[in-house]
């Protein structure tokens, strides 16, 4: 067996445990205040959290050897034959918040959080599998409010009143070849999770202490289909092109609310069914790419949410859109065996991208404008790293908003390992 065959030095099953159990626990991690996951069913953040987050986001187009492509799936095509891909991708938030233009900004807040836990492989030659679990949404808030209620006009009691809970996506991607230019695949999801609304009743001359509880369970389904078209690797210059299209169910469940005193409940409500409508949504994209490495990618996406309240006034959801562009550089290096194979050593992105909300907050979008970089770094055979970091604003003062201005940092494992079949057959 030569070198380019040998078993990996790290199998995947040593390591498969560590993800799921982080992933487990990064609501424990989390304390960020995000004022506008308020609304709906949280933050839903669009962008992508692996290699190409560093580039803008820009994924739809992307076909890659090492690294699976979420965005799309028939990139699946591109990855290695016989080579299973686990990865784990991390995030990091710190926030400043100003409250309108007179305003200082706030103390900062930090956040770290699992991203997305996949796995992905080509046992064909023509077909490629994917799977993984991933936040669709995130909700973590928390503020203050005191309310007048006595006759001298001293203040009376105060409400405090915190949110979490998510989405998450539990999903499974399958990528084919049809012919030499053109790829499809389909990725079909399982969106399911809770919001949970605290609210804490205080007065110390009162003697009063409540808490209310309010509760929505959802779940639901999507599916996704997409296409790559690509011209020739052997050409100077390669264009690829990428297309999606999804569609889901609407979030239903149910909801329920629970009074609570001294954490002990003394009245529960069963409020019915929680329905939250989920949007249609397509995207394209374009990647220029030639053989020395570089690679330039733009693309659009547009989610066509209907109107529906949500829980504030003069609120409702409207559709959205995101734009990404980047460019990115990889540097392949040979083996140092007959043969003369190749390999990719590192690489390097820069990208912008912006998003508006997926709701209207009193007549107007919340903007996020945002600038990355990044790269990653082949530390061995069977082990890739990836970090990346994202400048970004999101709201305007001049509109009435909360403005965040935000650092937010990725970091990421690719951990690669030879299908067992090829295993057993090169032994």
């Amino acid at each position: 067996m030569d070198y380019n065959q040998k078993i990996l030095s790290v199998s995947l099953q040593q390591v498969l445990a560590l993800p799921l159990l982080l992933f487990a626990v990064q609501t424990a991690a989390q304390n960020v205040t995000s004022p506008y996951s308020n609304l709906g069913i949280g933050d839903i953040d669009h962008k992508d959290f692996s290699r190409y987050a560093a580039s803008g986001s820009a994924a739809l187009s992307r076909r890659n050897e090492v690294s699976y492509n979420f965005s799309n799936p028939a990139s699946l095509t591109s990855l290695g034959e016989k080579v299973v891909n686990l990865e784990f991708m991390m995030r990091g938030r710190n926030s400043l918040f100003r409250m309108n233009a007179g305003d200082s900004l706030s103390a900062p807040s930090k956040d770290f959080s699992i991203k997305r836990v996949s796995l992905s492989f080509r046992p064909w030659t023509k077909a490629a599998l994917a799977f993984g679990l991933r936040p669709y949404s995130s909700v973590n808030y928390q503020y203050q409010l005191s309310n007048a209620v006595y006759n001298d006009g001293t203040t009376g009691y105060s409400r405090t009143i915190e949110g979490e809970g998510g989405i998450n996506q539990a999903y499974g991607s399958a990528g084919y070849m049809l012919g030499q230019r053109f790829s499809a695949g389909i990725t079909g999801s399982f969106l399911f999770g809770n919001t949970t609304r605290k609210t804490t009743y205080t007065d110390a001359l009162l003697n009063l202490d409540v808490t209310k509880k309010e509760y929505s369970y959802y779940n639901g389904a999507s599916l996704q289909t997409g296409f790559q078209y690509y011209t020739p690797a052997q050409r100077k210059w390669q264009h690829t092109i990428g297309l999606t299209a999804t569609a889901g169910t609407p979030l239903r469940g149910f909801s329920k609310t629970e009074y609570l005193n001294t954490d002990t409940a003394f009245l529960t409500n069963n409020n019915g069914t929680a329905v939250f409508q989920m949007p249609l949504s397509a995207g394209v994209g374009y990647t220029l790419s030639n053989r020395e490495g570089l690679s330039l990618s733009v693309e659009g996406d547009y989610y066509h949410w209907s109107g529906q309240a949500i829980n504030y006034s003069n609120s409702y959801t409207a559709p959205s859109i995101r734009l990404g562009a980047g460019w990115e550089y990889a540097k392949r290096e040979k083996y140092l065996t007959a043969g003369g194979a190749s390999y990719e050593k590192y690489y390097l992105a820069m990208g912008f991208t912006a998003q508006n909300s997926y709701y209207m907050l009193a007549g107007s979008h919340i903007w996020d404008y945002s600038v990355t970089l990044g790269g990653g770094y082949n530390m061995a055979r069977n082990l890739y790293l990836h970090g990346g970091l994202e400048l970004g604003l999101k709201g305007s003062n001049k509109a009435g908003q909360i403005r965040e201005q935000y650092t937010q940092y990725s970091f990421g494992l690719t951990i690669r390992d030879i299908w067992f079949r090829a295993k057993q057959a090169g032994n």
